[in-house]
């Protein structure tokens, strides 16, 4: 076979476009440190990259809403521990109040710290973070209690969560100004005033609130089909019974009337409702270890996703560096030995 110049040249220029090519692709993945740049370069490690790094955004996702779901849970324990403490103190006052020894003054006095602590505990029902009633379930932008002022209510004040207290009975809005309880009695509201029948009801004897809890809780996703009610169980704490006790047990401290014999049966209920908290407490606590173990797993996971997808598209910066030093030696040599098999050109005898 004959071989010409022109074969020579062409076959030259060739390898050398062909070895400019590995150098060029050598020192592009020496600055970007990935295997390829375009999808056209490497089409399964592209669509592999692709698959990867949707996965590890979705786990981003998902610590997003751990972090919601931690301050959720961290806000509700640290509320249902303070309500605990609280009605502890009111066991204790009520336990103080059960005696003989207590005159008018100190039950008043008694009275007065409840009517502090039952206005905290709304505070505490009512807890607000980042915008969220975290005890209201889905309902998270309406304050689940809210209390009215009997002496200044209006009847646009009612709604169908509306509740009042009078003489040891709860009686739930109906309409058109009728509250009525269990037992079918009634309360009316008419120009500004409420009545038993047709006897006056003074405003200091009667308690009224908007109990609003909402039903269904509220979750977060914090793994794919995996979603966790993320807060307290409240609506089992308090509920209108809960703040019933406690305004009976500030009316009955102002009564004469009352022995301490029947202020002892508001111990018996403030035990009730400590073992209502500690289970809506429990179970809080049973939710936080899940979502912790949830964590657990999340971080695992994106641990050795990221390992995989570095292992798909990031190049070996050692044994790149060796590459391109092997390609430029031998592109050198190459050059070089071109450079004796090429014939002189007329521009090599005009030096």
């Amino acid at each position: 076979m004959r071989v010409t110049q022109s074969m020579l040249t062409a076959n030259t220029l060739h390898y050398s476009q062909a070895s400019y090519q590995r150098l060029s692709t050598l020192q592009e993945q020496m600055s970007t440190q990935k295997k390829i740049s375009r999808f056209s370069q490497d089409p399964v490690i592209a669509g592999k990259s692709m698959q990867y790094r949707e996965s590890i955004g979705q786990l981003n996702q998902y610590q997003r809403n751990l972090s919601e779901a931690h301050n959720r849970l961290d806000q509700s324990d640290a509320s249902l521990r303070e309500t605990s403490q609280i009605i502890t103190r009111i066991r204790e006052l009520a336990v103080k109040a059960s005696t003989d020894t207590f005159g008018a003054d100190e039950r008043k006095s008694i009275a007065q710290e409840v009517e502090q602590l039952t206005n905290h505990l709304v505070t505490i029902a009512n807890t607000n973070t980042a915008g969220k009633y975290i005890f209201n379930g889905e309902l998270s932008n309406v304050p689940p209690i809210k209390t009215l002022n009997p002496a200044q209510v209006t009847e646009q004040d009612f709604n169908e969560h509306t509740v009042l207290f009078y003489n040891g009975e709860t009686y739930s809005y109906e309409g058109n100004g009728l509250f009525e309880n269990e037992n079918g009695q009634q309360v009316t509201f008419n120009d500004g005033q409420l009545f038993a029948g047709d006897e006056v009801i003074q405003p200091e004897d009667v308690r009224m609130m908007n109990n609003q809890f909402a039903t269904s809780a509220y979750e977060l996703e914090l793994q794919q089909g995996i979603h966790i009610t993320v807060g307290a169980d409240a609506h089992r704490l308090f509920t209108t019974d809960f703040f019933s006790d406690l305004f009976e047990f500030q009316k009955a401290l102002l009564d004469p009337n009352i022995t301490a014999e029947d202020l002892d049966t508001f111990v018996g209920k403030a035990d009730n409702h400590l073992r209502v908290t500690a289970d809506v407490n429990g179970q809080l606590g049973a939710r936080m270890n899940r979502v912790d173990l949830i964590e657990d797993r999340l971080n695992t996971q994106q641990f050795l996703l990221e390992k995989i997808k570095s292992e798909n598209e990031d190049v070996d910066f050692e044994e790149t560096v060796m590459k391109l030093l092997v390609a430029e030696t031998i592109h050198s040599a190459a050059l070089a030995a071109s450079a004796r098999v090429l014939q002189p050109s007329l521009l090599d005898f005009l030096r």
